[in-house]
Formats: C-alpha cells, sequence, structure tokens
C-alpha cells in the first residue's frame, strides 16, 4: 500500500459520494489496511481532504491545459474549455462540495477560487480574441459574460444534482452550454459553430431547445 493508492481512493469516494459518509475507519477498511497504516501516510481525515482537493484542481488544470495544446482557433478553444467544465460538473457529487463548503471552509474556499483561476482567464482570452475576430459578438462585456457564467455553472450543478425524474444530469449541462453558445455568437458564425458541435457526441440538433432555435431564427432574419 502507497500514498498514492490512498489518495485515489480517498479521491474517488468524496467526489462521488461526498465526504461524511468516509471516516478514515471506513477508508481504510476500504482499502484492507489498518488505521495506523493509514495514519502513517495522512495524519488526519482534513489532511485527506486537503490532499484531495489539491489532486481535484490539479486534474481540472490538466484537462484545460490538454485542450488548450490543441491546434484550434478561438470557437474550437471556448468548446473545449466549456467540454472540460461540463465533463467535471457530471462527474463529481455536489455532495462532495456541499460537505466540503460545510465542514471544510477555508478549503472550500480555496479550491473554488483555484477552479474559477483556472478557466476564467481561458475563457475570457477567447472571447476577446473572438470578439477581435469576428466570432463572438462585439457587443459583449467579456469580463461580465464569464463572471456571469461562473454563476450559472454553479447553479447549474447544484440544479442537476436536485433533479430526479424531469430531466438528466447530461440535459442540463448541454442545455445550458448551448445558451451560453448562442448567447455570444456571431451570428455569421453560427454555421461554423453548429460544424463544430457536431464534433461532439452530446450535441445533436434535436437537444437543442426551442429558445435556441428562436435565437438562430431571429439572428438569420
Amino acid at each position: 500500500m502507497n500514498e498514492t493508492i490512498i489518495l485515489e481512493t480517498a479521491f474517488r469516494l468524496f467526489t462521488t459520494q461526498g465526504i461524511q459518509p468516509f471516516t478514515m475507519d471506513e477508508i481504510a477498511a476500504r482499502l484492507a489496511i489498518s488505521k495506523k497504516t493509514l495514519y502513517r501516510f495522512f495524519t488526519s481525515r482534513a489532511d485527506l481532504v486537503q490532499q484531495v482537493c489539491r489532486l481535484v484542481a490539479a486534474n481540472f488544470n490538466q484537462a484545460l491545459e490538454e485542450a488548450d495544446q490543441a491546434d484550434a482557433d478561438n470557437l474550437q478553444r471556448v468548446l473545449s474549455h466549456m467540454t472540460v467544465n461540463m465533463d467535471f460538473c457530471k462527474k463529481t457529487s455536489v455532495a462532495f462540495f456541499t460537505d466540503l463548503q460545510k465542514h471544510y471552509p477555508v478549503e472550500y474556499t480555496h479550491l473554488v477560487h483555484t477552479l474559477n483561476n483556472f478557466i476564467y482567464p481561458r475563457v475570457l482570452k477567447v472571447l476577446e480574441e473572438g470578439i477581435v475576430e469576428g466570432v463572438f459578438r462585439g457587443s459583449l462585456h467579456p469580463q461580465l459574460v464569464v463572471t456571469i457564467l461562473q454563476q450559472h455553472i454553479q447553479k447549474d450543478f447544484e440544479f442537476a444534482a436536485e433533479l430526479v425524474n424531469d430531466y438528466s444530469k447530461d440535459e442540463v449541462f448541454r442545455q445550458a452550454l448551448y445558451l451560453f453558445l448562442y448567447g455570444v455568437i456571431a451570428p455569421e458564425a453560427i454555421p461554423r459553430l453548429e460544424n463544430e458541435l457536431k464534433k461532439y457526441s452530446f450535441a445533436t440538433r434535436l437537444a437543442q431547445p426551442k429558445e435556441i432555435q428562436q435565437i438562430e431564427t431571429d439572428q438569420h432574419k
């Protein structure tokens, strides 16, 4: 048994089911090790939570860096960034953030701040450059748009976690992504956007809400 295996196990449990259900005794039992062995690597559950938060942030940043490495234009980059964010929200349980905020508020604040700092400048940059290129609407206020987007992401994340039967979690994030993209795209760049969306498995014409279809109709008039 080594530190990496313990951390990866805690990461999987915490981010999919929340922190509170898993005491150090429970984690040790899951790993089939003694609690003494567990404490040899992590001094407390708080220590383990801190390390998990660092791993959450590192994985998120790595996914964004991989998206940045692709030879892509600004429209493709914003799609990649938003897809990384959507995948993160789909894979991470709201219970993780709820438990973190309630029981480890310092770690919660630091993690949210770190995640925002990873994605905010990236999306801001592609919006600013895309406006100059004519890909995104010239009337946009990029900083305000990204700030509003961050608030929406948090609310969509919480809303999706509360759903029971009406909509799937995937559909919530897909519709939110469409509303953002069709809200910022320049009318003349809509065909490019739709062509790019065809490359993503989550994006289909049938999945688009009526509101978005009406936006497109109005823009083409």
